[in-house]
């Protein structure tokens, strides 16, 4: 979904409907992943230092390798003077720098310093604690729609500011694991048709929205489709064996994701996008580019997970 958000070609054509429900599909894979992410790890069952070792580490080598990456291509490609060179340095704890992707990998970051805290609260509370705390941060992912009729504090003297954000999903996740079995298809369907609905109808009706709130990642709108999303693959895959060529390609590519998920947009920028023929096929280019992006970023990943040291650049490696 991530790769498909990125895919397409800029002045080439595409009109502001195609990009809008290319962008409006794909947002839910941020939430979906943290989803998973949350689904996978809480409550953690570690002592804080091994599970950050273990979990942090992971993603924090990677990015700031790949933040190295970045920076050379920025300055062999735009330059750099000393005190931008070095003030960009001094805020990689605090920020990404040279590529807005790794603004994903930050933000994992947090929640996992925040998962063992998380961990306790779940441990000592029931399906309807949870359920009032999921209530709550949905109220925040309404306040881009409710804010056009009405007064909304957003800021940190709001009353459900502590509430918001990413940690909604990572709980939503353990959540829809633990407590949901399954979900009809026609809620499944109402979950996806909704969003979709109320977008088209914005567009349509030429009502000016901020698409990148309204419509966006921590958005009540996308959250319902990455709620149809999650159970919808959670009932697909649970139909197949352990030892099946499906489920064995699924781990494949998840031990690979973190590393496809920062090597594609240096491929698809900086190799797939320069291919003239795709600048001419409209729609079907973002198709192509996706399909190439992934298929090129999963190459280099794989064969970056044998080397020695792998882990330290994609997360992951290989057991000979």
């Amino acid at each position: 979904m991530i790769i498909a958000m990125h895919a397409p070609i800029p002045n080439t054509g595409l009109n502001s409907y195609i990009l809008s429900t290319d962008s409006l599909m794909t947002a839910t894979g941020i939430g979906l992943f943290i989803m998973v992410s949350g689904a996978l790890i809480l409550p953690v069952n570690l002592p804080t230092k091994q599970f950050l070792k273990k979990r942090f580490c992971k993603i924090a080598w990677p990015t700031l390798l790949w933040t190295l990456f970045y920076m050379l291509i920025y300055w062999y490609e735009i330059g750099l003077e000393n005190i931008e060179l070095w003030r960009a340095l001094l805020s990689i704890p605090f920020i990404p720098q040279f590529n807005g992707v790794l603004w994903f990998m930050y933000m994992l970051a947090g929640l996992y310093l925040l998962a063992p805290i998380l961990s306790s609260w779940i441990k000592q509370s029931g399906r309807r604690e949870i359920e009032f705390y999921l209530c709550l941060w949905g109220i925040t992912l309404c306040y881009p729609l409710i804010r056009n009729f009405i007064g909304v504090n957003e800021g940190h003297t709001g009353i459900l500011f502590y509430f918001g954000g990413y940690a909604g999903y990572f709980l939503l996740g353990y959540y829809l694991k633990n407590y949901m079995e399954n979900m009809k298809v026609w809620m499944i369907f109402i979950f996806l048709i909704i969003p979709l609905t109320i977008a088209a109808a914005l567009k349509i009706q030429q009502i000016q929205v901020e698409f990148y709130d309204t419509l966006w990642y921590l958005s009540i709108l996308v959250a319902m489709m990455a709620v149809a999303w999650f159970m919808l693959i959670k009932g697909i895959t649970q139909q197949y064996e352990a030892e099946s060529l499906f489920h064995k390609g699924v781990v494949l590519v998840s031990n690979c994701c973190f590393g496809i998920y920062l090597v594609h947009i240096f491929i698809m920028h900086s190799i797939i996008w320069h291919w003239e023929p795709l600048h001419s096929m409209g729609v079907l280019q973002i198709l192509i580019v996706t399909l190439l992006t992934f298929i090129g970023s999963f190459a280099v990943t794989w064969f970056i997970s044998y080397l020695p040291w792998a882990e330290y650049i994609i997360g992951f490696r290989q057991k000979r």
